[in-house]
């Protein structure tokens, strides 16, 4: 799959998709679940419920929240890639991270659920072809490309857990 150009998606998504080098956006998608089993299995049990400041996720909260995204970006690249022009909502995610109790849940749990959505996307985007990828859906307001929401996916992954090896495991 061929990077987004620029002009298929809002300014503020370069954060996201310039984390994911080359074109391969689904080797990056599938290394990431083994690297984010790889990391939770390596937690040491202390760090469970570690926020690295006050007011910050837990390690549990950060992945909850990895969950909820993969889950809500998931749907959205099914509805930009089928063609449905029908704006979508955005997420508060200052909302969805409290309402999950992550917390309640294990690293094991969190991490299979990761990867359990992760690979249901895995699965819809390999079988995209180019029109698909193409096609442009706007959510929370913002228009974009299936295809740049697909690096988007990868590059908000690669940023969060890029952030838990440097806050979270000083």
């Amino acid at each position: 799959m061929k990077r987004p150009e620029k002009n298929e998606y809002p300014e503020n998504f370069d954060q996201y998709i310039k984390l994911i080098p080359g074109e391969n956006v689904i080797r990056a998608l599938e290394s990431q679940m083994l690297e984010l089993q790889a990391l939770v299995s390596d937690l040491p049990s202390e760090k469970e419920d570690y926020a690295y400041a006050p007011g910050k996720w837990t390690i549990k909260e950060v992945l909850g929240h990895l969950i909820d995204a993969e889950r809500v970006f998931g749907y959205r690249v099914l509805r930009f890639a089928r063609g449905d022009s029908q704006a979508l909502p955005g997420f508060d995610d200052k909302k969805y991270v409290p309402a999950g109790k992550f917390n309640k849940r294990s690293f094991y749990d969190l991490a299979h659920e990761f990867s359990v959505l992760r690979e249901a996307n895995i699965i819809l985007i390999k079988n995209l072809g180019e029109e698909e990828l193409s096609m442009r859906g706007t959510a929370d307001e913002l228009e974009m490309t299936a295809r740049a929401l697909i690096f988007s996916i990868a590059g908000h992954s690669a940023h969060h857990v890029r952030t838990i090896k440097a806050r979270y495991l000083e």
